[in-house]
């Protein structure tokens, strides 16, 4: 069993376990940790596109079944906020299909995550979100939800349907093309925002289907990861890199999930101008709070008491005082990161 679990829920971390995370049943974890914890978190659905419940949906475990619904039951039973992550586009059993993966301009497919201007896909998420929904949880930590960078996507869909807004015919738009003019760069990053947000928003519709179904008496959480990485220029790359906006996140699930330093091995230190330009890009959460929205701050690889403290000074310093973490790293950790940091 991970040593120090005890400790790590003291210092008010909520634990994104998976099964394998666990060397016994769910029942005797929680009857020795459950006073301990400020929340249950339970892997729904990893990158591997598989999920831990039985799904007429998508791929199942079927060894994480058993485990997944005892904790779920378990947890709602003595009132601990339990929570279930679900990977979105992030998917490398869906990814199988090259239909669905996203491209770069030079027609490089990556093979791990789903390009986000699929409605047919929001759709399949939107059923799993459904399913999910149908126990008794009550928050989704939503992964990976916006484009890999700003490079993509290039697949034929997007080319179709964004060239034409830069006077380009299809087969001759490339990147360098869109960058090189300020304008065509600024109607790129705003049609491809418009299409992460809109795969959210099915979401979140489909969330609150899950609540009519159960007749849930509160609502279903829907917490968006934002990835906030010195790689890829904090808050504005969040935009212009990925899609996503915290305002029209507010909109929409009123819950953010920040995801500190994905693809830097370390947090600033405190006193240093990298950790000031961290706490200012984390400013935005003042605003969000104040409006009635969920700011938490994430990490990958929460493996010390050290880490933890570190995670909770920058949130002493940002005003953030809910954290959520895993002990190790996504399974297509490298692939992601190849990805994102790449050069294309």
């Amino acid at each position: 069993m991970k040593e120090n679990f005890r400790e790590f829920f003291m210092e008010k971390l909520v634990v994104l376990l998976k099964p394998e995370d666990v060397e016994t049943s769910a029942k005797e974890f929680i009857s020795v940790y459950a006073s301990y914890m400020q929340g249950a978190g339970i892997v729904g659905k990893d990158p591997s596109g598989h999920v831990s419940f039985p799904s007429r949906t998508a791929p199942v475990e079927e060894s994480n079944i058993e485990f997944f619904e005892e904790w779920v039951d378990l947890n709602n039973a003595l009132g601990i906020h339990t929570v279930a992550s679900m990977d979105f586009y992030t998917d490398i059993w869906f990814a199988r299909d090259p239909k669905y993966q996203t491209m770069t301009a030079e027609g490089v497919a990556m093979q791990h995550q789903i390009c986000p201007n699929r409605e047919e896909f929001w759709e399949y998420g939107a059923e799993i979100i459904k399913e999910l929904g149908s126990y008794p949880i009550h928050e989704i930590l939503l992964f990976g939800t916006g484009f890999i960078r700003d490079h993509f996507c290039f697949c034929e869909r997007c080319r179709d349907e964004f060239a034409p807004l830069v006077d380009q015919e299809p087969s001759r738009l490339t990147y360098a093309y869109i960058a090189e003019n300020p304008e065509y760069h600024e109607k790129w990053h705003e049609w491809r925002s418009e299409k992460v947000h809109a795969g959210i928003s099915r979401l979140q519709e489909a969330a609150k289907e899950s609540d009519e179904a159960v007749g849930r008496e509160k609502p279903l959480s829907i917490a968006v990861e934002i990835l906030l990485d010195p790689e890829t220029n904090l808050t504005e790359g969040a935009r212009t890199e990925y899609g996503y906006d915290h305002k029209k996140i507010l909109d929409i699930t009123k819950n953010v999930m920040v995801n500190l330093y994905p693809w830097s091995p370390t947090l600033p230190q405190s006193g240093t101008k990298e950790y000031d330009d961290l706490i200012e890009a984390l400013y935005f959460s003042t605003e969000f709070k104040r409006r009635g929205g969920t700011v938490s701050l994430f990490r990958w690889g929460v493996s010390s008491i050290e880490h933890m403290r570190e995670l909770k000074q920058i949130g002493k310093d940002a005003s953030i005082d809910r954290f959520l973490g895993t002990f190790s790293y996504p399974s297509d950790y490298r692939e992601r990161r190849e990805s994102a940091v790449g050069n294309y």
